[in-house]
């Protein structure tokens, strides 16, 4: 069976852009004649599944360094659709992310009669809003800014984005939470897939080298949204009792992470941070295996494979009793789920695995035991391949 599979762009190593490339992964492991396709394919996305997946880019023409080039790139696939589609001719299924991925697979089904199948991520953040979208905005992204802009501008785009979901043949959602907000905004029935994790290459190390000093980890896009300056704080109030502890950030850098940076700085506690940058899976397993705990400060994540790739590692994580990440964490079994947004019992929660090495220890061992029970890719490929038998 010949298989597209269509992603908003890889331009950020994010979860869902993992999702996308491992879905690739799996559905060719399976047999299937997998092609994926994107308005923009970025190298430093996930470089080592990008590398293997090689994704097609579907406006090609823009230059490498022009301004806005995700934004561009988006919304040239949107306009130029009609011609775009051609590709697609000859396709059994097209598994569609994020728009403009609906919009292109509804255009494919018109034409060509291929059944799609949406997998949604979330409902479209522009056109609803969470709280933490209307606190933050969009800084530190302009290609979000403009997408965000143009969402309010032009009032036909949210006709356009319920119809292109609730065309689709199946409809894939990747967490409860999002379930219900996907059938709320949009009116489908949707069935959860949760996304996973590989874990032959995310697990326990039996040795591996440490960064020194004792350490918690995050890991997440560089974006208001993300609230990482809770991170930074975290680190700030654990340094009080325990002056050893260093914070580790993972992440491409953004204008956000300068701000980042200077309030870290401006709290005195820019020595105990250490921004990374990108990295490859291998050395995330690493970072996971030595780190005390995982923190994930994100309020209104749609799901968070962060949590997912630590417990693997036989790490516990502390996140928030709110949205995806409550579906991951068993509170006070694989980690600790914090009355959202109580930053004091946050703090407190990683000091508690930091004091007690046994508790982290058995709480790592129990967290690894759950993603291999919940949250592998095989699972969820299993899941996507019964969506796609079930549509083509």
């Amino acid at each position: 069976m010949r298989v597209a599979l269509i992603h908003m762009g890889f331009f950020y190593s994010g979860g869902g852009e993992r999702t996308v490339l491992s879905e690739a992964i799996g559905l060719r492991d399976r047999g299937f004649d997998v092609r994926v396709f994107a308005p923009i394919v970025s190298q430093e996305c996930h470089p080592d599944l990008i590398k293997d997946v090689n994704p097609e880019e579907l406006i090609n023409w823009l230059p490498d360094r022009v301004p806005y080039r995700n934004y561009l790139g988006m919304l040239a696939t949107s306009l130029l659709s009609s011609q775009i589609i051609k590709r697609f001719r000859g396709f059994d299924c097209v598994v569609a992310h994020s728009q403009p991925s609906y919009w292109l697979a509804s255009q494919i089904k018109r034409a060509y009669g291929v059944p799609y199948v949406a997998f949604l991520h979330q409902a479209n953040r522009f056109l609803y809003p969470r709280g933490v979208d209307k606190e933050v905005g969009w800084r530190g992204n302009p290609d979000m800014q403009l997408l965000d802009m143009m969402h309010k501008a032009v009032g036909v785009i949210k006709r356009l984005d319920a119809s292109s979901v609730a065309g689709a043949d199946g409809v894939l959602v990747n967490s409860v939470w999002i379930k219900a907000q996907v059938e709320d905004c949009y009116g489908v029935e949707a069935r959860v897939c949760y996304p996973g994790v590989n874990v032959e290459q995310f697990r326990q190390l039996g040795e591996y080298e440490t960064l020194g000093d004792p350490y918690i980890l995050s890991t997440n896009r560089h974006y208001p949204q993300k609230r990482l300056d809770w991170f930074v704080a975290t680190v700030d109030r654990l340094s009080k009792a325990h002056p050893d502890i260093r914070g580790v950030l993972t992440g491409r850098e953004t204008s956000y992470t300068e701000l980042l940076k200077d309030f870290a700085h401006r709290i005195g506690v820019e020595e105990r941070m250490r921004f990374v940058g990108g990295t490859s899976s291998d050395e995330l397993v690493r970072l996971y295996n030595g780190a005390t705990t995982y923190s994930y400060p994100s309020p209104e994540e749609d799901f968070g494979l962060g949590p997912v790739e630590a417990g693997a590692c036989g790490c516990p994580s502390v996140v928030w009793d709110h949205a995806g990440p409550r579906e991951v964490v068993v509170d006070g079994v694989t980690g600790y789920r914090v009355e959202p947004y109580d930053l004091d019992d946050y703090v407190e929660k990683h000091a508690r695995l930091l004091e007690n090495r046994r508790l982290r220890d058995a709480m790592g061992e129990a967290a690894r035991r759950r993603v291999l029970e919940r949250f592998t890719w095989d699972r969820h490929v299993e899941g996507l391949v019964k969506a796609i038998e079930e549509v083509a």
